[in-house]
């Protein structure tokens, strides 16, 4: 059988399509750079005035969203509510990224539990360009990298 080709239903054969296997492969490689960046590299954090800073992890970023996970939140999101997070990409130096709450689900994962907040990004703010920029990114980059069959870890 041709390997470009896959048994169908009823038998029949059926064409891979290697654009969506492509685009997938993209999707994952964004996914893991997305995790290693905003959860190794830069400090991500939302700030209240009571409360002061408090890291999340962010799950998901893009164009126009934002997923991100708090453990055990004290004053926990609503929907509908405008917030901001810090994206701290020096000690002192942060970038303010203005959002909006649009879902609120509980997680629990690895012994950990919380919620988790699916925001929409205000593209009326100076750091939209900033953050669409490092989107656009982080898309042409799961586009080009290449996989390392052994990864140094003295990176992370």
């Amino acid at each position: 059988m041709d390997k470009r080709k896959s048994p169908g239903k009823g038998g029949k054969e059926r064409v891979i399509d290697l654009n969506s296997y492509r685009k997938n492969k993209n999707e994952e490689r964004r996914r893991e750079y997305e995790r290693v960046l905003f959860n190794r590299v830069l400090g991500v954090y939302s700030f209240a005035e009571k409360n002061g800073l408090t890291h999340v992890e962010v799950v998901d970023v893009s164009f126009s969203g934002l997923r991100f996970r708090e453990e055990h939140p004290e004053m926990p999101f609503q929907m509908g509510q405008k917030m901001a997070l810090r994206f701290y990409f020096t000690p002192n130096t942060y970038l303010r990224v203005v959002l909006e709450v649009k879902r609120t689900i509980p997680f629990e994962e690895n012994g950990r539990s919380g919620l988790e907040y699916g925001c929409e990004i205000d593209k009326d703010t100076k750091s939209f360009e900033v953050i669409n920029q490092l989107v656009t990114f982080m898309y042409k980059y799961a586009e080009v990298a290449c996989q390392d069959a052994h990864p140094p870890m003295i990176w992370f």
